[in-house]
């Protein structure tokens, strides 16, 4: 009790600071059609009073062990006040960083991995929150492009001026400064052409300021671009032709040299027809004693399999030479068989490097090493039966997002806390007897469970897991479970048949399984797709760095036909051997279109009644300027014949709409305030993604409907945050009122889990790593007579009525909303035009209001409660503040 109270005044205080902060910023946040980006810059918090005053002695951090340290200095012209500096580096996602008053101006200071080369960095003005996650109105200072630094040892120290994209050092704290020089790519874009790219701008007058080498052999330089004027960028045409497997480098004079990498030419007419792959025989294939290792390598010049006894440590047993084949595949077949842990080792124009195997299907400890696998023995018993989820459309579908740690960690009776196992066991109970774990979820009435990643990810100890939590969008085996929900990830076998028997088990119990997957980027950039074929796999800026717009560091390139296959292939996979329902694509908008298609098309003909969605956020773009996988894109997919669905895209707008922006905390939705303003938003979900001044719209119904999902503040806390002044039982109405007016949508229902019962982390909004305390599912707050019981009991019968009546999932369905009543005040009416008729009333003010119904009615749902059976009423209704009520006619009712 005691500690309840004092989190409970913890996050009260922090909701006063977070109002604080909003009264202090110097421009109004602006939403965005894209979800809030993980932040985990460094920074030292200073009260509102002093933030801006030049403290005594300049703003420092102390250094971390194994980092270096990165000081940014910037001078400006006016106030610094709604300024920042974006900053990302491989593995990390982009946040804000707030600066800080200095004899220069302003400055920034923050801890960098000592593995990291560069990092990312955007200095913004017109910051809606500086130093935070959002984006809002922000502007780029001094150019639009991503700009990169170079770190330079334990300190390394960057001067920028307001306007100016260059980048200066100093000797005397800024009075004199002197431009650095780099040299970031040489690029290979076709066989006889490098492109050069350096900074500042700089002539080029000679050819002997150009040198081209293969080892100390200089190769006949035919022609240089742009000679003679100052640029950052050129080409440099050779005489020979370039193999795309030897080593060479490019000197310039004043700008050092930069190894030649393969960029465009993988884009080219003659490696597209001559090195790309359309075989499914890619990674370890075992026939009878023998295994056949098949990898796509075409820039290498060795490729070496190395064979280890486990899958955690020893050296390897054997290390043999590949041969090289055509298009690019090279093969060995070694004489072992399953539980045989192996990995690559790549030579390339950046090196040689180790990597595991990315279509490996089974891992060691860490995925470090993959593993042979017989899949047939990773079976359960009874294997392979026939499910079906029973959706027609995906309008049928009730989604409830859950993280597998989060699910059973505090469920005192599971045997298999926070593992795949812990969704195996029934007839758990809490300490007042209610049931959790997978009965309350068939008593809920969900159709669906979206698992967040369960592919190998890389930041949490498989050997250790309750040291770190991680949502797990880090991929590192996308092919591999991930081990940390193993009973024991040392053995790769053991957490392929356990996630089996978990979809297993849920399929036994009624409920679909749904996997949330991240193709997008990877853990770092180096992953082993860059170890295997360097430069191929990801997308990259004029200047040769990673292109970023997924704010990870490392947004991979889909368009690619490689890349392309291995993400069809990859679903496919999933769903075919583990008998799953569905597919959740995180940032679904970096993806290009065509790529989508297949993939569509793929797992609906494994599984025609596989709900597949994503995030469709508008983003970045592709390297050959194909159309993207985006909310105003999406339409344009084609589902395959007698398919439930095409591809979905979760709905941001009814979800802002109902309960305010989640950029903004103390803005206000339909719900909670802003009942007028917010409601044609709030209709558009209603609609099924069709609304008038939208920027997007979809065909039959492909939204994904929700309010809180794994990211930003839980739905209860929002609320806290921007109706702290009104009672607990006004917020309670307002959550309720959200909720019916979600589950009377076209569309697909996905909520949180938990959400149902008054999910609380704290006000973290961000808690990807966060603690388990924070992130772990609560099942103590059921126990009847409490808000949280009483409020999944409000949920369930929704439920149940969704499903009972057609009418609020039919697609055809008609909606006509009166708008003309006062304050937000609507009612909204549903009809199929075949007889079947809906009525909803929804008073979105502090105060209650009535209602002259036509006819005859049966209300179902009564303001806060839903009716156990329906009631005829007709006349005069009364509905309570912040609450709706629902009617249908008899034909409704009789069918």
């Amino acid at each position: 009790m005691k500690k309840s109270y004092i989190r409970i005044i913890s996050f009260l205080l922090l909701s006063v600071m977070l109002f604080s902060a909003f009264l202090t910023s110097c421009s109004d946040p602006s939403d965005k059609n894209n979800d809030s980006t993980p932040s985990t810059g460094d920074k030292t918090e200073q009260s509102s009073e002093d933030k801006w005053q030049i403290p005594e002695g300049e703003y420092s951090i102390p250094k971390e062990p194994g980092h270096n340290q990165v000081t940014f200095y910037w001078s400006h012209p006016g106030v610094i006040e709604n300024c920042d500096i974006w900053i990302w580096w491989d593995g990390k996602e982009g946040s804000g960083n707030t600066m800080y008053p200095c004899d220069y101006g302003a400055k920034v200071v923050v801890n960098v991995p000592e593995d990291i080369e560069q990092i990312g960095f955007i200095v913004r003005t017109n910051c809606s929150e500086p130093g935070g996650s959002s984006w809002g109105e922000a502007t780029k200072d001094a150019t639009s492009e991503d700009r990169f630094a170079v770190i330079e040892g334990e300190e390394t120290f960057i001067y920028l001026k307001s306007g100016d994209a260059a980048q200066y050092t100093s000797t005397d704290g800024g009075k004199t400064l002197t431009m650095i020089k780099k040299f970031t790519l040489a690029g290979m874009t076709d066989f006889h052409k490098i492109q050069y790219n350096i900074s500042p701008k700089t002539a080029i007058t000679s050819y002997k300021q150009v040198k081209v080498y293969e080892g100390d052999r200089e190769l006949t330089i035919l022609d240089i671009s742009n000679m003679g004027k100052e640029v950052t960028s050129g080409t440099i045409e050779v005489e020979e032709t370039l193999d795309i497997s030897k080593n060479y480098r490019v000197v310039i004079e004043g700008y050092g040299e930069k190894a030649v990498v393969p960029t465009n030419i993988f884009d080219s007419e003659y490696f597209v027809e001559n090195f790309t792959y359309d075989g499914n025989d890619l990674g370890a294939i075992i026939n009878g004693e023998n295994t056949t290792f098949k990898v796509w390598a075409p820039t290498a010049s060795r490729v070496v399999l190395n064979l280890f006894a486990t899958g955690h440590e020893g050296e390897a047993y054997q290390s043999v030479d590949m041969v090289k084949g055509e298009r690019g595949v090279w093969s060995y077949t070694a004489k072992c068989g399953h539980g045989t842990y192996y990995t690559y080792t790549v030579t390339t124009s950046v090196g040689t490097q180790e990597a595991v195997d990315p279509y490996a299907k089974a891992a060691g400890l860490n995925g470090n090493r993959g593993m042979v696998v017989d899949l047939s023995r990773t079976n359960p018993s009874d294997w392979g039966a026939d499910f079906s989820t029973g959706i027609e459309t995906y309008s049928d579908a009730v989604i409830w997002e859950v993280h597998v740690r989060d699910f059973s960690n505090k469920i005192a009776s599971s045997q298999y806390k926070g593992k795949y196992l812990a969704f195996t066991e029934r007839g758990l109970v809490n300490e007042f007897g209610q049931s959790v774990g997978v009965d309350y979820l068939v008593n809920l009435g969900i159709t669906h469970v979206h698992l967040l990643p369960v592919y190998d990810y890389a930041t949490v100890d498989e050997a250790n897991p309750d040291s770190q939590f991680n949502w797990g969008y880090d991929p590192k085996n996308y092919n591999v479970p991930e081990g940390s929900y193993s009973t024991n990830p040392y053995d790769g076998e053991v957490r392929i048949k356990e996630y089996k028997q978990m979809v297993q088990a849920l399929h036994a119990a009624g409920l679909g399984v749904v996997m949330d997957v991240v193709y997008n980027h990877t853990y770092d950039a180096n992953s082993s797709f860059n170890k295997i074929v360097p430069y191929y796999y990801y997308r990259y800026t004029a200047t040769g760095a990673n292109s970023s717009a997924s704010g990870c560091g490392n947004d991979t390139a889909s368009e690619r036909y490689m890349f392309s296959k291995f993400m069809v292939d990859s679903v496919s996979y999933w769903a075919k051997e583990y008998d799953l329902d569905g597919f959740r694509f995180d940032l679904m908008g970096l993806h290009d279109l065509a790529t989508m298609q297949k993939v569509e098309n793929a797992v609906h003909k494994i599984n025609p009644e596989a709900i597949i969605y994503g995030e469709g956020w508008t983003m970045g773009s592709t390297i050959d300027g194909s159309p993207m996988a985006n909310q105003s894109q999406i339409s344009k997919i084609e589902p395959l014949e007698g398919a439930v669905g095409g591809i979905a895209v979760f709905n941001d707008v009814i979800r802002d709409g109902l309960k305010g922006s989640v950029f903004t905390a103390i803005s206000k939705g339909y719900i909670s305030g802003n009942g007028k303003g917010s409601f044609p938003s709030v209709l558009f979900g209603i609609k099924g993604g069709i609304g008038t001044g939208m920027s997007w719209t979809v065909q039959d119904a492909m939204v994904v409907n929700y309010m809180s999902a794994h990211d930003n503040n839980t739905l209860w806390d929002k609320l806290l945050l921007s109706n702290g002044d009104n009672t607990v039982e006004e917020r309670l109405a307002m959550n309720r009122l959200g909720a019916t007016l979600m589950m009377i949508s076209k569309g697909t229902v996905f909520f949180q889990a938990d959400e149902e019962i008054l999910r609380t982390k704290d006000g973290d909004e961000n808690s990807y790593k966060s603690s388990d305390a924070i992130n772990n599912i609560n099942w103590s707050v059921l126990k009847e007579g409490t808000n949280e019981y009483e409020m999944m009991l409000y949920y369930r019968e929704l439920i149940r009525v969704r499903k009972t009546y057609d009418i609020f999932r039919t697609l055809n369905t008609a909606v006509y909303a009166n708008t003309s009543l006062e304050e937000g005040r609507v009612a909204i009416t549903l009809d199929d035009h075949v007889g079947n008729k809906a009525l909803i009333v929804s008073n979105p003010t502090g105060n209650a209001m009535t209602y002259t119904l036509s006819g005859n009615w049966n209300m179902i749902v009564n303001g806060n409660s839903v009716m156990a059976t329906p009631e005829t009423c007709e006349g005069t209704i009364t509905i309570p503040a912040y609450s709706a009520v629902i009617l249908i006619n008899d034909n409704c009712l009789n069918g």
